[in-house]
């Protein structure tokens, strides 16, 4: 019998050759007895394809599995987003198979909630736990008392659960980001009628103004992106693109930048405008393109007319020369390009802000051509029925967290870490201590299991089936797929299987609508629906093909609906920065963003992860402040020193970074640290930033987590802080490896 036949046979096929990795003396035996068709040598490492899943970007990889482990990873070349090229956290996937402290079975709350007391069970009573309470609701008829919150998902996993949501009769499903890009989409529907996420053309363009889009760390496809800007800068015989950024602190994006603009927080819309104000003052925009988008030039100036140049440059607190020179720069280096990041989107004014900075790219011609900016083409999943990844409204979370409060939700399925990614602001910390049953999906007992009733641990991400529509990293549509490398180390299930399962026991419409038996059968499904319109090709072979190739990356597809202006859509005209806390009190503003590490958290139990030096401040293992020079010497700060951080919501203890790059009336702090659980290499390392966020919203109801104010002050000489090049900055070498 060959290789191939057996595999299949035994319900699974040649793209999953993944029996390589098997553990039992029996399935080790299989590559010896069955010679594979493929030619693999045994003690030959063998890559196998597959995605991503620590970010919405959906990067593919390729996994070198020798001996039954999975040794290295890196990018695949051949697809189109990351192009062979990845980031960190994708490389410490690794880390996350073989933690340590990962949960090998399902667990049951044996003490209470926090206590991290839990007793093992099996798999049939876990299941017999969880759907026993659903029967509870549906007997009961308040199967609408159950809540699913997961992050944010694409493919046939978002299809899944919503569609178990919708059959069991329950409308609280969701999907929620602390950084999602809701705020662009939304912006993108005012502008231009449609909310697809922008795919900007940043290889081909010769001028680029990043309105605090820090896109080589986080911004929606950093691997994307930075490959993107590398080949901007040198991809291109005697063309090296310029790059101007505008932010209050010097990102590791703005560090690789020409000009820095260390504007007033919350400034950016006005000099966004202040810009278009000085283009068409000087008749140098694209009077074709804004024909195009039904925008007379005359008319946008006279809206434009309060955003002269010294008024800008006196909001903005950048000198008039700085900003004449940008706007010239900028409208006659063709083809030049505008972006709005998450520094800029999380002010109280922020959402007019984007599309004041949109309605620049409108000024100089570049929606839709070559440099400029394309509706990102991998946006439409029909397997799901929405746009992929597509986040839930910020109104709807803290409706959830009114139901759980006020006792209108009984159980929570939650996959991910919101007691840790949540701002405490909110009050979903104490909301769900008041629901009386959670069920966590977690691999490792993080600070959301900790209050969890019942843990049915999930496969870790290279022991998963699955599909990944990945997030703006193209124009094209681009399909990922996802499979296990080696066999499950542990007794998990992945989470998928699990709401099958569920779905089976539970009978009647939830059945009916999730009939599969796993999740393979369902993504086999998914993809034949998906892919229907290749008339004549056998099921089998194209599943095969894109298992074996990670995807489906073809360019011959017709890319998404061109971006228009709106006719219907207002000049924007962001009203003045709103800030939590009096002036006087607490006289600097706080910025907290993303670790290029860490991201929001989700990835900050790797060791790998903990022990990367931070590019601008080399802070290993540990948070941080950034102040500024001047602002620590007024307050007796040196570097290293203990200090407290007090906003109108709460009080953090850290220490301090003298940091040149950032504006005296500022300080920063990264996200990621702060952990309660996760495991060794994260639990009670660092602070949490979110604790010190006041909840303040802008008009269109999005939080504006950027517009805190604080005051620090001086408590001690010893911060402990941890630096690369301190000779104490490998003080955790000994738990870095697998």
């Amino acid at each position: 019998m060959k290789r191939r036949t057996f595999l299949q046979l035994g319900g699974m096929t040649v793209a999953s050759a993944l029996l390589a990795g098997c553990q039992s003396q029996n399935e080790k035996l299989i590559p010896y007895l069955i010679p594979p068709d493929e030619g693999i040598t045994p003690g030959k490492a063998t890559y196998y394809a597959s995605s991503c899943n620590f970010c919405p970007a959906g990067c593919g990889i390729l996994v070198r599995v020798s001996e039954g482990r999975a040794k290295k990873i890196e990018g695949n070349p051949h697809h189109p987003v990351n192009r062979g090229r990845l980031c960190a956290r994708g490389q410490a996937l690794l880390q996350e198979l073989y933690h340590p402290d990962r949960v090998q079975q399902p667990l049951r709350r044996s003490g209470p909630r926090g206590s991290g007391k839990f007793q093992k069970i099996s798999w049939t009573e876990g299941l017999n736990l969880l759907t026993t309470k659903l029967m509870e609701l549906q007997r009961e008829h308040s199967t609408d008392s159950l809540a699913l919150l997961t992050p944010q998902l694409s493919g046939s996993l978002a299809s899944l659960t919503g569609e178990f949501m919708r059959s069991f009769g329950s409308p609280h499903h969701l999907f929620y980001e602390l950084l999602a890009p809701d705020w662009l989409r939304l912006a993108g529907e005012q502008s231009f009628g449609q909310p697809d996420l922008p795919f900007y053309d940043l290889a081909e363009t010769r001028y680029l103004l990043s309105f605090g889009a820090d896109f080589v760390e986080s911004h929606l496809s950093p691997v994307q992106y930075g490959n993107a800007f590398g080949r901007m800068r040198q991809g291109r015989d005697t063309v090296r693109g310029h790059f101007t950024y505008v932010g209050g602190r010097m990102s590791l994006t703005a560090a690789s930048a020409d000009r820095w603009m260390p504007a007033r927080p919350g400034s950016e819309g006005a000099l966004a405008l202040g810009l278009a104000h000085l283009i068409l003052a000087e008749t140098l925009s694209d009077k074709a393109a804004l024909a195009a988008n039904g925008l007379r030039p005359e008319e946008l100036l006279g809206r434009l007319q309060d955003y002269d140049l010294p008024r800008v440059a006196d909001l903005t607190g950048l000198t008039k020369e700085s900003i004449a020179e940008v706007a010239r720069e900028f409208a006659t280096t063709r083809p030049s390009l505008a972006m709005a990041g998450e520094m800029v989107a999380f002010q109280s004014n922020g959402h007019e802000a984007v599309r004041a900075i949109q309605l620049l790219n409108i000024l100089v011609g570049n929606l839709n051509r070559p440099g400029g900016v394309y509706p990102a083409g991998s946006v439409a999943d029909s397997t799901a029925g929405s746009p992929a990844g597509q986040e839930n409204s910020f109104g709807e979370l803290l409706a959830l967290v009114d139901s759980m409060r006020t006792g209108r939700i009984t159980t929570a399925l939650i996959k991910g870490n919101p007691v840790h990614t949540v701002p405490p602001v909110t009050g979903f910390q104490e909301a769900l201590d008041n629901v009386p049953f959670v069920v966590s999906f977690s691999t490792l007992i993080d600070d959301t299991a900790l209050q969890a009733d019942l843990i049915l641990p999930d496969h870790a991400a290279l022991e998963s089936w699955g599909d990944v529509v990945p997030l703006a990293g193209s124009r094209f549509p681009v399909y990922g797929m996802m499979q296990p490398v080696v066999t499950p180390l542990y007794d998990t299930r992945q989470f998928a299987d699990v709401l099958l399962a569920a779905a089976s026991r539970l009978g009647g419409a939830t059945a009916a609508a999730l009939p599969e038996k796993s999740f393979v059968e369902l993504l086999k499904e998914s993809i034949a629906k998906r892919f229907s319109s290749r008339k004549g090709e056998d099921f089998e072979t194209l599943w095969v093909d894109l298992v074996g190739r990670g995807g489906d990356f073809s360019t011959n597809k017709e890319p998404g609906k061109d971006f228009r202006w709106a006719s219907a859509s207002t000049i924007p005209n962001p009203p003045p920065p709103r800030f939590a806390g009096d002036e006087k009190k607490f006289p600097l503003h706080l910025q907290v963003y993303p670790s290029i590490a860490f991201s929001d958290g989700r990835v900050a139990p790797l060791p790998w992860l903990q022990q990367l030096p931070d590019p601008m401040s080399t802070v290993v293992w540990d948070s941080w402040i950034e102040i500024n020079p001047k602002t620590a010497a007024s307050l007796g700060i040196s570097h290293g020193d203990l200090v407290e951080v007090a906003s109108p919501q709460g009080t953090l203890r850290l220490p301090a970074v003298i940091y040149p790059g950032i504006r005296p009336d500022m300080v920063a702090i990264p996200l990621g640290q702060g952990h309660t659980g996760s495991g060794r290499y994260a639990k009670d390392r660092g602070v949490n930033p979110l604790a010190l966020l006041a909840l303040v919203e802008g008009s269109d109801h999005h939080p504006a987590w950027n517009a805190t104010r604080v005051k620090v002050r001086h408590i001690s000489k010893n911060g402990d802080l941890v630096t690369a090049g301190h000779p104490e900055g490998s003080y955790r070498s000994d738990l870095i490896g697998i």
